[in-house]
Order: structure tokens, then sequence, then C-alpha cells
């Protein structure tokens, strides 16, 4: 069980989208997020943007889709669910293999609507990721037990508090407790300020386990993703996970044989 890769993508243009995606896939991306307006922390791509990153990402299937129908917080009105729907639709015609959003009640998660949206996406065969609305949430473990029980495959959190200018190093404490109590039951990824420099000491604290590092600002060079930063990502993260799940095996009370 090794760490993945996950980078987001900035869509502006669908000639950026094509060199971004394509430098993330060769430096060995396992999967992409694709948004845009990230001065806005994300918002859904246009579908012509989608289309140009299933090209750039060939057949590898980790080609994430945004579905944020506008800035500010994550609460809903009925139309905007339905919005949310048909972009759903539009992301796996163009090519998406999942989706990601997040739906909030105050600050609890929208279950309903959640679910609607979930239970769509998977009939569609679109993997599942709740972003970072989970950092939003007044009770982190209570909301992943509930997103659990939606049969949601991925929760994207850096474990501080939503709006907050702190990184997942500063979460290493709560990643923990969900890591934990995630049980392998979805996938944890890990954002929030990481790059091939830190994403070792981040690991080196967290359990073994479904998991996966997302970075964006990391490995960028002049405002565009680099193959060689998504390179270096990929081999310390793949490097330091082998070697933190072999330390932990040779930790074992039996001492193995």
């Amino acid at each position: 069980m090794r760490v993945w890769v996950e980078i987001c993508i900035n869509s502006t243009t669908v000639t950026a989208v094509q060199q971004q995606v394509a430098a993330a896939y060769r430096g060995g991306a396992d999967t992409v997020e694709l948004c845009s307006r990230m001065e806005f922390d994300g918002l859904t791509p246009e579908r012509e943007h989608i289309v140009a990153a299933r090209a750039a990402f060939g057949d590898r299937p980790g080609l994430m889709v945004m579905i944020r129908p506008r800035a500010g917080d994550f609460c809903y009105t009925r139309d905007e669910v339905g919005q949310m729907r048909r972009q759903v639709e539009t992301a796996v015609i163009a090519g998406a293999n999942g989706v990601v959003f997040g739906l909030l009640k105050g600050r609890v998660l929208a279950l309903p609507e959640m679910r609607q949206l979930t239970e769509q996406a998977h009939r569609l065969g679109l993997i599942v990721t709740c972003h970072r609305a989970f950092d939003a949430v007044v009770n982190q473990a209570e909301a992943l037990t509930q997103l659990i029980d939606l049969d949601v495959d991925r929760v994207l959190t850096s474990g501080t508090p939503w709006g907050s200018s702190l990184s997942a190093l500063d979460g290493v404490g709560l990643l923990n407790q969900l890591i934990q109590q995630a049980n392998n039951q979805l996938e944890m990824v890990i954002g929030g300020g990481l790059h091939a420099d830190n994403a070792p000491l981040l690991l080196a604290k967290l359990p073994v386990g479904r998991l996966a590092i997302h970075a964006y600002s990391g490995v960028l060079r002049s405002g565009y993703v680099a193959e060689a930063e998504v390179a270096r990502l990929r081999q310390v993260v793949v490097d330091d996970s082998r070697l933190v799940q072999s330390s932990r095996l040779n930790q074992s009370p039996t001492g193995g044989l």
C-alpha cells in the first residue's frame, strides 16, 4: 500500500490545461484534480478543458473534476444543487474518472444533497471525493463517519480549519485521528502547502493507510505545473512510504520471520 500523488491543476485555457496535465502525467502523478478559478479556491472547469485534460492524461484513470458552481461558502440552494448534478453529467461525458464536491448546511454536512450527488456519481461510474468543505465542519470525526456511510471514496483535508493559513504539517494531530478512524474504508487525501521537501516530514508522522498527497503551489514554476517538481514529489513520497511501512513492519511485536 503506497502513498499516491495528486496534482491540482488550475484550468485557465485549453492550451494551459494540456501543458500542465501532460507535465503532471510525465512526472508520474497518479491523479489530477482539475479546477478553474483557483483564486476562489477552485470552481467547476469548462467542458472543453475537461476534454483537454482527458486527452493529456491518456488512459491513466485519475482525472478528478471539481464540482463547485460558485465561490464562497458550501451551502447551496436547490437550484445550485441541480446545477451541480448537470455538471457531474458533463464531467463524465467529457472523460472524467471522478468528481470532487462538498455540500454543507451551516457547519455540518448537507446529508440529503451529499447522498444525492454521490449516488448519481456512482451510477455514472465516477469516484467521489469530498473536498475541503470537510475542514469547515464543526466535528470532523462525525463528518468522516457520515461520509463513510455515504460510501464516499476519498476525503481531502489538511487537518486544519478551512480558511486558515495553516498547512497540513500543522494538522498532524487531527490527521492521525482521522486516518485511524477511517481504517482504510476510504482514501484520505492530504493537502495544504505540501511539496517534495516537506511531504516526507508529514508522512513520517502519520499512520500507514490509504493515503494520497495533494499538491498545488508546491509543484508550480512561474505559475505552471512543472514536470520536474511532480517527479521529485512522487519520488520522495514513494520512497518515504516504502521506508515508513518497512520500518513499522520491522517493529512488529512478534518480530516477523
